[in-house]
């Protein structure tokens, strides 16, 4: 994930009379600020010291001050190419906007033909219905994959949905060769190194299922590749994965809860 998701993870994910969410909100709110500025300038925008600073920056996985400000830096800098699925140069008013997402549904649909079998659909059921462990790792929340989390509880299913690059690391030191793993990359969103939480997966000998992967450098340790992204089609492409785990959650509870 990139530095503006990283915080904005962690900021949701604390409770709410948390000192670390307090920063993380404080950051947020004085983002352009807090990007030119020093560890105590940001002492200052958030009310807190350096120390609980440095701390929150550990919990999203940072191994120093500089690389997170390094990172907030270039986000802010180049925030109009961040947080896009339809890119500008396609539209000028709302009838555009309204027109390219129309069209990358479509493209979405010719995705999901293309990409989905009823087949392989079953085989890949049949493979979760087996694990011991299904989890998620993944920088964004999807409704569809929640919504296969669920049902995999519901079954009985020890199952974990992990944003945050600690945690992603913490969990992948569990997994058995008997778990799954369900790992999504966007390559450009990406900042952190996600190498070790490859390669703590392998080395476990779980099996890693990939999400628009095809082109990624960590391609070499997807034992399956579930759904693939078209290059220029990001909106079309997340679209179709998220309409995928849809229709993979109400083929998981037709076999898993309610055929059991």
């Amino acid at each position: 994930m990139n530095v503006l998701q990283n915080l904005i993870e962690l900021y949701n994910h604390l409770p709410q009379d948390s000192t670390y969410r307090d920063v993380c909100g404080g950051i947020l709110s004085h983002i352009k600020e807090a990007a030119q500025g020093t560890i105590y300038d940001l002492a200052e925008l958030t009310n807190a010291s350096r120390t609980t600073i440095w701390r929150m920056l550990q919990k999203m996985g940072y191994q120093n001050f500089s690389d997170f400000h390094f990172e907030l830096k270039q986000a802010v800098k180049q925030y109009p190419f961040y947080n896009r699925l339809i890119s500008p140069n396609y539209f000028r008013q709302t009838s555009d906007v309204r027109k390219q997402l129309l069209e990358q549904m479509e493209d979405a649909k010719r995705m999901m033909e293309e990409q989905t079998d009823g087949t392989e659909l079953e085989e890949i059921v049949k493979e979760l219905l087996l694990a011991d462990k299904v989890v998620f790792y993944t920088h964004y929340k999807s409704n569809g994959l929640l919504s296969l989390q669920q049902n995999l509880a519901m079954s009985g299913k020890e199952t974990g949905y992990y944003s945050l690059f600690p945690e992603m690391i913490a969990d992948s030191r569990t997994l058995t060769e008997d778990s799954i793993v369900i790992l999504g990359i966007i390559e450009h969103a990406e900042t952190m190194d996600m190498e070790l939480v490859f390669e703590n997966c392998s080395s476990r000998g779980a099996s890693i299922w990939g999400i628009f992967m095809r082109n990624s450098r960590y391609r070499k340790y997807v034992d399956r590749e579930l759904i693939h992204n078209e290059e220029g089609a990001v909106a079309a492409g997340i679209l179709a994965a998220e309409a995928y785990f849809i229709l993979l959650s109400e083929i998981y509870r037709m076999h898993g809860i309610e055929n059991k």
